[in-house]
């Protein structure tokens, strides 16, 4: 065998050798128990504080705004898609009330024209064309937007 593919040959093993000791030392020890992941990440995921309450939870305080909401296309969506929650599912919303960014951007996620939904789905809107500088809800009520503030 020539030097040059013994040299390469053991390149490769010592390469491959470091690599297993690496991964025996760096694996935890949970990894692979359920599958190719490690299982101590579920219980890790269980500590996490929850951040949504559910749309029942605001019902109880914003009965009047869902009742505006469910009059709407606006409907089907849930409140804490537009309300990103900020604050513990267990604190009070009146400690730190989650608020609608109502940005030309945040609307447009679901409001921009995409030629993938143009049949079905959210009104699409060019906004280049439709008030570009301003933020949706300095015109539009978010929860009835057929209602234009004055």
């Amino acid at each position: 065998m020539p030097k040059v593919i013994f040299r390469l040959f053991s390149t490769f093993v010592v390469f491959v050798g470091v690599f297993i000791l690496i991964q025996q030392y760096l694996k935890p020890d949970s990894f692979g128990k359920y599958g190719h992941y490690r299982a101590n990440a579920i219980n890790d995921a269980k500590l996490i504080p929850l951040q949504y309450k559910g749309e029942k939870e605001c019902i109880t305080c914003h009965q009047d705004i869902y009742d505006l909401k469910y009059s709407d296309l606006h409907d089907a969506v849930s409140c804490e898609s537009c309300h990103i929650p900020k604050i513990l599912a267990t604190d009070a919303c009146k400690t730190n009330p989650p608020k609608v960014e109502g940005s030309n951007e945040f609307c447009g996620q679901c409001h921009a024209i995409n030629a993938g939904r143009l049949k079905k789905g959210p009104p699409q809107l060019d906004f280049k064309d439709h008030y570009e500088k301003q933020n949706c809800i300095d015109c539009h009520n978010s929860h009835a937007p057929w209602e234009l503030k004055k």
